[in-house]
């Protein structure tokens, strides 16, 4: 599953923001660690894998007393079509190896900026490159899947 889950310390409370959080597997170790005041929103573009996630969300409400999760489909680069994420409403944005995948890495860092509360913190392991990844490899499909030639320039982001 990805480059691997990485989230701040303490999480007890806060509203959580999964960017790609395909199957759920990430919402639902981050709704145990929000606990039953805390919320995790789930936001992918695929319905086959939201209706995995929501597949489980009884097991998960049931097993640990508490439902504090929801999911939207939707591409991450266009965050600003789902009506429930206002403005400066999340504490923290996790993203596990998503960001690479999208065209638009600008639109996806510019609507966490704009979710984000004061303070609030994007959290994401993803593939990086020290350089611009060359537009032959980036039109490469099977490279795009494989998230290399979708990697992360991160000068192009200061």
């Amino acid at each position: 599953y990805g480059c691997g889950l990485c989230v701040p310390d303490v999480l007890e409370g806060t509203t959580v923001l999964d960017l790609g959080c395909g199957a759920g597997r990430d919402v639902y170790i981050a709704s145990q660690l929000v606990g039953p005041k805390g919320k995790v929103i789930g936001v992918d573009m695929t319905e086959e894998q939201l209706a995995v996630a929501n597949e489980y969300r009884e097991y998960h409400a049931e097993k640990f007393g508490f439902d504090n999760v929801e999911f939207h489909l939707g591409k991450i680069e266009e965050l600003d079509q789902i009506e429930s994420l206002e403005d400066g409403s999340v504490d923290v944005i996790i993203s596990n190896c998503v960001i690479n995948l999208c065209p638009d890495k600008e639109a996806v860092l510019k609507s966490c900026k704009r979710l984000l509360r004061p303070g609030g913190e994007l959290y994401f392991s993803d593939v990086y490159s020290s350089r611009r990844v060359p537009e032959s490899l980036r039109k490469d499909e099977v490279l795009w899947g494989e998230c290399l030639s979708g990697a992360l320039y991160w000068n192009d982001f200061q």
